[in-house]
């Protein structure tokens, strides 16, 4: 039996059309692109009653639960679930598979994690256990690992399609002012550029997709907390980004929504602060998602915010916003003398 919640077979199919041809590369060694739709993962169960029972609702608890800074109530990922007796080749082509594997015989709780097994990009999570109530208990206990596992492999799958489309004119700008290499795809253009700022837009139809960049010279820790990245933020913003009416600038939303931080670890600098709330405009009515992260460059040794947005008025923006997050997340030193 094949069920999906939120998620049709048709869309799957779909999805094969479009994404299941090989890389282009006469090599016939080359693994077939990975299938699915954005943000989706596919649970295979190994009965029905683990779905709709206790090990169902701990997945959805902490895979479905609410992305934090946006509008409208949207969940960090879409589950889908499939039968281990229905698992074809078909699906084993999905860009996210997680594996519940319950069995008595177990002793103890594995977690496995396999990538580009059957598709590329593409990860895998086992979690065996010898109950459900072991199971539970242990995806708490992994749930951060396997959400990192699961984003990584959702900005790969972006970045696959904006690699291939990114603007070098744009990108050459933004590396000899920051000497930081971020891929920008065709679209971005340099709104504004003063010193230790930069403003890049992507202006489409129905949305629009921003990237702010922030340097300043690096005096001490205070400058990763919580409060002073938003402040010097809502700084630069104030002095450099109008809004649509006389005397509106962009802000950060620091009541309703405020900005909330964390370290991250798998950033390409080590230490890294990621900052996640809605920004908005003083005086005004326009609103959004943010990601950002705050480091010190490695080349120029100065205090970088880079800051990505989302508007799409009414409309669900998770996973704009992850095409935001792949970009920053493409960022790499740049250092031409070397």
């Amino acid at each position: 039996m094949i069920t999906f919640k939120k998620v049709g077979i048709v869309s799957l199919l779909a999805f094969v059309f479009l994404f299941s041809s090989c890389d282009n590369n006469n090599s016939k060694s080359r693994m077939p692109r990975s299938i699915g739709n954005t943000s989706e993962v596919l649970v295979v169960v190994q009965d029905e009653s683990q779905w709709t029972g206790e090990v169902g609702k701990t997945l959805k608890k902490y895979l479905e639960a609410d992305q934090y800074g946006l509008p409208q109530q949207e969940s960090l990922f879409k589950l889908a679930h499939i039968n281990q007796s229905s698992l074809s080749e078909l699906f084993q082509k999905h860009h996210s598979l997680f594996f519940v594997d319950v069995n008595k015989k177990y002793k103890r709780v594995k977690l496995t994690k396999f990538e580009n097994k059957w598709a590329k990009p593409q990860v895998i999570f086992k979690l065996s256990a010898p109950s459900n109530k072991a199971f539970d208990s242990a995806f708490a206990d992994y749930s951060t690992q396997i959400i990192m596992g699961l984003n990584k492999v959702e900005r790969e799958r972006i970045m696959n399609v904006f690699d291939a489309a990114s603007d070098i004119k744009v990108m050459q700008q933004f590396a000899d002012k920051f000497k930081l290499k971020t891929v920008f795809p065709e679209g971005f253009y340099v709104a504004k550029s003063d010193a230790g700022f930069m403003w890049l837009k992507r202006d489409a139809n129905k949305y629009n997709l921003g990237i702010i960049a922030i340097s300043v010279p690096y005096k001490d820790t205070i400058q990763f907390t919580n409060a002073s990245i938003a402040s010097r933020v809502m700084l630069f913003m104030k002095n450099y980004i109008p809004g649509p009416t006389d005397g509106s600038y962009m802000s950060l939303d620091t009541t309703y929504v405020p900005p909330v931080s964390k370290p991250v670890t798998d950033f390409f600098v080590p230490y890294t602060v990621e900052t996640r709330g809605m920004w908005r405009v003083e005086h005004d009515f326009m609103a959004g998602p943010y990601v950002a992260y705050t480091f010190i460059n490695p080349v120029t040794k100065e205090l970088t915010t880079l800051f990505g947005y989302v508007y799409k008025p009414n409309k669900d923006k998770r996973n704009l916003l992850r095409q935001v997050e792949a970009l920053l997340y493409s960022t790499r030193a740049y250092n031409p003398k070397k």
